[in-house]
């Protein structure tokens, strides 16, 4: 999974991935919802998982690694748009 990629989650809901970090060997995704191909405002931070060649993503809610994550993508956007 790439940064811009749209995905289907098994709730039927679909996200485009809009940053992505690495913390403890693990990928993470900010993405926010699509609804009608617009961004609805709905933002999720989603762990890549691969696991014998089967790639998905879980929704992350601990507020320690959500913490960490959000410091990150905060400076990846700030160096991104802001330099």
């Amino acid at each position: 999974m790439n940064i811009n990629d749209c995905i289907e989650l098994e709730n039927g809901k679909n996200y485009l991935l809009l940053l992505e970090s690495m913390l403890d060997k693990n990928k993470y995704f900010l993405a926010v919802g699509i609804t009608n191909d617009l961004p609805n405002g709905e933002y999720i931070v989603l762990q890549e998982v691969i696991d014998d060649n089967d790639t998905f993503v879980i929704p992350i809610n601990d507020p320690i690694i959500l913490g960490n994550l959000i410091k990150e993508f905060q400076e990846d956007y700030n160096e991104e748009y802001n330099d």
